[in-house]
């Protein structure tokens, strides 16, 4: 199997984690990663030789696997990355090639103040009558429900601090003072300042566990008694899938 070329998309630090696993036990490895954004956070746990950068197409992968031949094709990346994911197991349905799924396991939430839903439109028209300065704790992809004249004064984004994100939403008419453009972990105290410093009265996130820092926002907005908008996590049909890294790791070297 060392011999052998392994395909990782990544773009969180499960992924990043897991390549740097791989690779410490002498597997052949590339490693996918959208934005330059992401290359640089890779960069602090592996060899730049092993990591590309760029999005690609349904298209592009078929292609790039023709040339490359992966004997597996491993997928961390995020919960919410929908179309990747999609078009991986397209490629591996087509190819015969081996899928394998890293799923980073979902935290159990509950409470009086939280409110589920299953997309990012039902979270922007509920928020619409829930809050009057909400934080938007998404991300600067897909929010485009919350990019109207109706919203752009009553949000705040919190994002990683990528240059191109940034650039996108200053060109949508979001004001620069209602980013902020940070790198996380966020502790419970760090989250609660933030949402007193910026009065905010709704909470908007996703749920991608604990590594999206999900128990920790949770817990500063039940302190501060703000609602929370939770948006359900898609359901996909993962062929192969696997919540801990341990165990990915196992079967992805005794396949």
């Amino acid at each position: 199997m060392k011999n052998k070329l392994l395909w990782l998309f990544s773009g969180t630090s499960d992924g990043n984690h897991i390549a740097q696993d791989l690779l410490s036990q002498n597997n052949r490895l590339k490693v996918f990663v959208a934005t330059q954004y992401g290359r640089k956070v890779a960069l602090g746990t592996l060899p730049s030789e092993v990591i590309e950068t760029g999005r690609m197409n349904k298209s592009a992968i078929f292609e790039r696997a023709e040339s490359e031949a992966p004997s597996q094709v491993i997928d961390a990346t995020h919960p919410y990355a929908l179309e990747i994911s999609e078009n991986l197991m397209s490629l591996c349905r087509t190819q015969k090639i081996p899928y394998i799924r890293f799923e980073r396991p979902e935290e159990s939430i509950a409470g009086d103040n939280i409110h589920f839903v299953n997309d990012i439109e039902q979270a922007a028209e509920m928020a619409k009558t829930l809050g009057k300065q909400i934080l938007l704790t998404l991300g600067s992809k897909n929010i485009e429900p919350f990019l109207r004249d109706d919203f752009l004064d009553r949000i705040y984004i919190r994002m990683l601090p990528d240059p191109q994100l940034i650039e996108h939403l200053l060109s949508k008419g979001v004001a620069p003072d209602r980013i902020i453009a940070i790198q996380g972990p966020f502790s419970i105290s760090m989250n609660r300042a933030m949402m007193d410093n910026f009065s905010i009265d709704c909470l908007i996130t996703k749920s991608s566990g604990k590594e999206g820092g999900v128990p920790q926002k949770i817990a500063a907005a039940k302190e501060l008694g703000v609602p929370v908008i939770i948006i359900k996590r898609p359901k996909m049909n993962y062929p192969i899938s696997f919540s801990d890294k341990n165990e990915i790791i196992e079967y992805i070297n005794n396949s």
